[in-house]
């Protein structure tokens, strides 16, 4: 589904590049956070959208955010005692009743988020889909061909859900 020119995309960073990179090493996440935020910038501006990217940074004493400078992303590493998911919940929550938001995330709890507060939702694989990104895509030192999609990313919410119920009886 294609953006409006009023769409704004909370994007969980982490989730994002996993899915896109799997088997990411530690030493290259500097790297994919910049492609990350570089590609995302492209995108906002193709689509004249609004993206906050968020990081889980447990390291941080508190959580900071800051617009990468002349785009239309601003990158959030969550700090302190939040979360990266706790951080993009309470932005749903601020936004107006009447905004179009999309929330990237393969996350189960994000995604239930979201569609409790009747967002639209988006997975990691989607997203990369639309920015003209392949699983394992074009990145700094990627040598990677791909990797196969995951169920999670095939399906919709209530099916996982469905799924979920029966893979664990009594949740």
């Amino acid at each position: 589904m294609a953006a409006s020119d009023h769409d704004s995309y909370i994007v969980d960073g982490y989730n994002v590049l996993h899915a896109l990179f799997p088997g990411m090493r530690r030493e290259q996440l500097d790297d994919r956070r910049r492609w990350l935020a570089d590609q995302l910038a492209g995108f906002a501006a193709l689509r004249g959208a609004e993206v906050s990217l968020v990081f889980d940074a447990h390291s941080q004493p508190r959580s900071t955010c800051e617009r990468l400078a002349g785009t239309r992303v601003e990158i959030c590493f969550a700090g302190g005692s939040q979360s990266a998911d706790e951080v993009i919940a309470r932005r749903i929550a601020s936004e107006p009743a009447d905004a179009a938001i999309v929330v990237v995330s393969a996350d189960y709890e994000v995604q239930r988020t979201a569609t409790r507060a009747g967002v639209r939702r988006m997975t990691p694989r989607e997203l990369g889909a639309e920015m003209g990104v392949s699983h394992g895509g074009p990145a700094p030192d990627d040598t990677s061909a791909g990797a196969p999609a995951t169920l999670e990313d095939k399906i919709d919410l209530e099916t996982w859900r469905k799924l979920e119920r029966l893979r664990r009886p009594g949740s």
